[in-house]
């Protein structure tokens, strides 16, 4: 009987075995040569020594080569050289019968260089009196497993590097806000303390501390946003915002600014029915830095102009200076981070990643920012973000009339007040007593641990509890979810005051009922401003 050809030609409909050859009916050899060659695996036969004598075309495919020239070929001609020390311990263990079989993988070198990972079985086959015959192997090409799990690998990596360069620079920010809040908390006091008034000389110096610790502190901040934003970890809370309302915070923040350097501060806000789709303290910091970049790079006597208007179903807010410009070659390089387009070279203070912060804010609050500059007569920034359509109730009041769980500030009674601090830090608590001074009707009270904190609260409960965010033995979040539990502490104002400045901390207080969230360095004229809030109703 002929031998079948098993090839193209032969193949039958699916479901056709009536002539289907007999498999019962092919020889040993017959039935060997078709499983050899129909193999979904590479299959090989090597002399004791390591040379090919027989390949199926699964294994000339795998390593790349014909069938013809595999013959007589070393397996180590087409390994890779760094498993050749491991490929020979294998086989020298096979051919001194230490073990008949090996499994391992193995990687072969294709002719264009290319490398293709495999797993290897092989099998020594012994004659009557133990000797070597010839090797056999089964080869599967595991390449594109082997890619997989390297970019998952990678991937991991990269997410654990990523994850860990955040959680460095967070905490990097924690611990460098500690000792500025002493340094710029201290220095807010001598500069505002009525007793004992400074003389313009000493009031300089003061000065000088709180620009350099404030530019620090600016610096670190950008420093750590970029991060969040680079690691995908800076939370955003899309809302629906009246851009007059956040116009004119942004404005009150940088007003002082403008006026320090002689310019004057243009604006034209639009209609109290435009809103926007954006996140308010991203947008704020967008316009924020901004205005301060128009402002930091005018000329005396300028102007910055800020404006915004409704236009199809976006809303365009323009910020336009007229500093010195930027040339064409400048424009280009405008997003890079750490670029500052020569400002390095004077005495304007800058890290060079603040118009990158705000492109990526923009991007991630589904905006856009172009800009045009002309040398000597300004530079314009237009910022674009969807147009929203107002809600039924004016979301910005709502919230601003809003009342936590606690209570609120404004509900305080009583000409003399207690506020309970809990601090592990003893300079964080002589800063904050120092402060206290300036507004005798309050009298302060000091935990140092989280569980005195709820001790002292539950025995005498305070009108206005302060909580640092990380104390020695327990967060502020958990002193605050334990005094919930209790009708006598549950409804007590509670104000966070931390260095952790991270978004999704200051957010998760805010959801856990917090009425606000001082961050360190404290600014001392806010905290005595939340001080004032609690004794208006008695103010008369």
């Amino acid at each position: 009987m002929s031998s079948p050809t098993y090839g193209a030609s032969n193949a039958l409909p699916p479901g056709d075995l009536s002539q289907a050859p007999d498999i019962d009916a092919l020889s040993g050899d017959q039935h060997y040569r078709a499983m050899f060659e129909a193999a979904g695996v590479g299959i090989a036969r090597l002399t004791p020594s390591g040379h090919f004598v027989e390949v199926n075309q699964r294994f000339a495919d795998i390593t790349g080569r014909s069938r013809d020239n595999l013959i007589g070929l070393h397996y180590q001609d087409i390994s890779h050289p760094d498993d050749a020390a491991g490929s020979a311990a294998a086989m020298e263990g096979i051919l001194t019968g230490q073990k008949d079989r090996m499994a391992r993988e193995k990687r072969y070198v294709r002719p264009d260089g290319q490398v293709v990972y495999a797993m290897l079985n092989s099998v020594m086959l012994r004659d009557a009196k133990g000797h070597p015959v010839q090797m056999v192997s089964v080869i599967e090409d595991i390449t594109e497993r082997v890619r997989m799990q390297e970019a998952l690998s990678s991937a991991r990596a990269a997410e654990r590097a990523s994850k860990a360069k955040t959680e460095f620079l967070s905490r990097m920010s924690h611990e460098l806000r500690t000792p500025l809040n002493a340094m710029l908390g201290f220095a807010q006091l001598l500069r505002v303390d009525p007793r004992n008034p400074l003389n313009e000389a000493q009031r300089q110096k003061v000065e000088h501390i709180e620009k350099a610790g404030a530019h620090l502190l600016a610096m670190m901040t950008d420093v750590l946003d970029l991060s969040r934003i680079e690691a995908g970890s800076l939370p955003m809370s899309i809302e629906t915002l009246a851009v007059s309302k956040v116009m004119e915070e942004t404005l009150a923040l940088v007003s002082n600014q403008a006026a320090d350097a002689g310019l004057k501060l243009i604006q034209h806000l639009p209609d109290a029915g435009v809103y926007v789709k954006a996140d308010r303290v991203r947008l704020r910091q967008v316009l924020s830095n901004l205005l301060s970049n128009a402002i930091k790079y005018n000329r005396a006597g300028g102007q910055v102009m800020v404006e915004a208007m409704a236009l199809n179903e976006q809303v365009l807010i323009t910020v336009s200076d007229t500093g010195q410009g930027m040339t064409p070659e400048q424009m280009q390089h405008l997003f890079e981070p750490f670029n500052r387009l020569g400002a390095e070279r004077t005495s304007i203070e800058g890290t060079g990643i603040g118009l990158v912060i705000v492109k990526r804010l923009l991007d991630l609050m589904d905006g856009r920012i172009e800009a045009s500059s002309t040398p000597g007569n300004g530079t314009s920034f237009r910022v674009w973000l969807p147009l929203a359509r107002p809600l039924a109730l004016d979301t910005d009041g709502a919230e601003l009339g809003s009342r936590s769980g606690f209570g609120a500030l404004d509900e305080l009674g009583a000409a003399q007040r207690t506020v309970l601090y809990a601090e592990d830090n003893v300079i964080n608590v002589e800063l904050l007593r120092q402060v206290m001074r300036m507004r005798p009707q309050w009298h302060l009270e000091v935990a140092h641990s989280g569980q005195q904190a709820i001790t002292m609260a539950q025995s005498s409960p305070p009108d206005l509890l302060l909580l640092d965010m990380h104390l020695g033995d327990m967060s502020g979040l958990d002193v605050s979810d334990a005094l919930t539990q209790t009708a006598a502490t549950a409804s007590i104002p509670r104000v966070a005051l931390s260095a952790d400045a991270m978004p999704d901390q200051i957010s998760q207080a805010r959801e856990r009922g917090f009425v606000e969230y001082l961050t360190k360095p404290l600014d001392v004229a806010r905290f005595l401003k939340l001080l004032d809030r609690c004794a208006a109703p008695d103010l008369g």
